[in-house]
């Protein structure tokens, strides 16, 4: 130490104590900035791996979504097709039940009283417009025609006397 003393003066090794202290303090900035910049591009591809794997997850996910999608869409298909079939079971069984009908009251009016009151005409007159709406064939159009023929009265003869006579209201 007695010959750095003779050889610098005090300045000169404070001044190089300084100078060498700012050179540590700045190569120990230098590692910590590197370290820093080191470590960010190695959490960027840690963050990467992270971000595709939860985009991994997501597309499993939509997969799972869209089979779970598909499927309800088979069921509904399904069940659309039994709901349309029931419906045209129940038309057809509507047109048969309205065929009947129309044909009972067809012989009651035309074999039986030969006449026909203006309500039961209204009443058989919107079946068959029912029975039309429902794609009926032509066979009921024929007694029909002959319902709408018959003479139109106030009174059916039930309702009246057996021996008194009609009134056509035509």
């Amino acid at each position: 130490m007695g010959q750095l003393l003779a050889k610098y003066s005090i300045t000169e090794i404070v001044v190089f104590l300084v100078l060498l202290g700012f050179a540590i303090k700045e190569l120990v900035t230098f590692f910590d900035w590197a370290h820093n910049r080191l470590k960010k591009t190695f959490d960027k591809e840690d963050e990467r791996e992270e971000i595709k794997e939860q985009l991994e997850t997501v597309v499993s996910h939509l997969s799972d979504i869209e089979t779970h999608f598909n499927t309800m869409i088979s069921e509904n298909r399904i069940k659309y097709s039994e709901m349309q079939q029931s419906i045209d079971l129940l038309i057809a069984s509507d047109k048969d039940d309205i065929k009947a009908w129309i044909t009972a009251q067809h012989h009651l009016f035309v074999y039986e009283y030969k006449c026909i009151d203006d309500y039961s005409l209204d009443c058989i007159e919107k079946r068959y417009s029912h029975y039309k709406d429902e794609g009926g064939n032509s066979f009921i159009e024929l007694l029909m025609s002959e319902i709408r023929a018959l003479p139109i009265v106030s009174v059916l003869p039930e309702q009246k006397g057996v021996g008194e006579n009609v009134e056509d209201k035509r």
